[in-house]
């Protein structure tokens, strides 16, 4: 992941990354809609990083960084 976001302790509870076979669809959708499934990774750790945080300072414009290597 770009910058060292990605952290497995992050996602390893939820089953679109624990789980091989809704892996398997999500890849398949992100590939349908062309979107990289390093970026909604990256959504997804951003979110869950700051979810215990009254407010989320910077959270957009870092989803704009994200958002923005989609080709």
């Amino acid at each position: 992941m770009a910058d060292g976001y990605y952290d497995e302790g992050y996602l390893n509870d939820l089953p679109l990354w624990a789980d091989e076979d809704a892996q398997a669809a999500m890849e398949k959708v992100c590939e349908k809609h062309g979107v990289p499934v390093d970026v909604l990774t990256e959504l997804v750790m951003v979110q869950r990083e700051r979810q215990h945080q009254e407010r989320a300072h910077g959270i957009y414009q870092r989803f704009e960084e994200i958002l923005g290597r989609i080709e």
